[in-house]
């Protein structure tokens, strides 16, 4: 495991948007397949959550490796959305079994805010009422589970790829990876603002692109918005999923790593 300096949470997201850049069709089918995949179970009343919650790891897997061989030279194909479930799936799914389990109990804490309100919501498909939006007992639940989502991203960041490429088990890759976020921790903040920005860019070009499309079709650009956001967030989301592999590749790579090496990152834990 290696500590690497802070402004490496930008080459994070530059490496992201390179992978993206290598194969940006078949990057953005393999992410529209993904979403619209989680759509469709999620649209299964209470079990359809539980269901996709389990399988992010696996799917976050396949996008590692999927980061890994566009990286090493290689083409990506439609196959590589479930490449994850062959590399180590139980241990995947009990980090699936995990992130539930933690992700219930955030919103369990967070009931003692609005009363239950945002679980409602993200396990029913509940609409809050009115009232919720009003008072701001819905937005302090969702900070509330937001600040306690902090650790649990962090055990969950590396911990796929540490069981699909070091075979690790579940509790011991969440161990390793939460540890290993917690001494990068400069790198991530970096990271956070990196994205934050990459996130302000795609907003100002998604709203340059709205007024475009609103003077050319009047009252007929409804619709045309949605295919002109579509290619927007297709570019981001793909470049995040990409860039979550620049980050394992920095800090669990072997101290001789050329790639290391070349930026410069210093060993640390092992």
């Amino acid at each position: 495991m290696n500590t690497v300096p802070a402004n490496h949470g930008w080459n994070w997201v530059l490496t992201g948007f390179a992978l993206f850049r290598k194969s940006p069709a078949m990057w953005a089918f393999l992410t529209l397949s993904y979403i619209m995949l989680m759509q469709i179970l999620g649209m299964i009343p209470v079990i359809g959550w539980f269901a996709a919650t389990v399988l992010i790891p696996a799917f976050s897997a396949s996008f590692m490796i999927a980061s890994r061989e566009l990286d090493q030279g290689r083409k990506l194909g439609f196959d590589m959305l479930f490449s994850g479930f062959r590399s180590n799936l139980p241990a995947l799914l009990r980090q699936g079994g995990f992130y539930l389990a933690s992700g219930l109990v955030i919103l369990g804490l967070s009931a003692l805010v609005d009363g239950g309100l945002l679980m409602q919501m993200m396990v029913f498909g509940e609409k809050p009422p009115a009232a919720a939006f009003e008072n701001g007992s819905l937005a302090g639940a969702a900070m509330l589970a937001g600040a306690l989502y902090m650790p649990v991203l962090a055990a969950f960041w590396f911990a796929p790829a540490l069981s699909i490429w070091r075979e690790l088990p579940a509790t011991q890759a969440l161990f390793y990876s939460f540890f290993a976020t917690l001494s990068n921790w400069r790198a991530f903040f970096t990271y956070g603002l990196a994205l934050v920005l990459l996130g302000i860019i795609c907003s100002l070009t998604l709203f340059v692109l709205a007024l475009l499309v609103r003077g050319l079709l009047g009252n007929k650009s409804q619709n045309a918005f949605i295919l002109v956001m579509l290619p927007v967030m297709l570019t981001y989301v793909p470049t995040l999923f990409a860039s979550f592999y620049a980050s394992y590749r920095d800090v669990f790579a072997p101290p001789n790593d050329p790639a290391i090496a070349e930026n410069g990152s210093t060993a640390g834990p092992s």
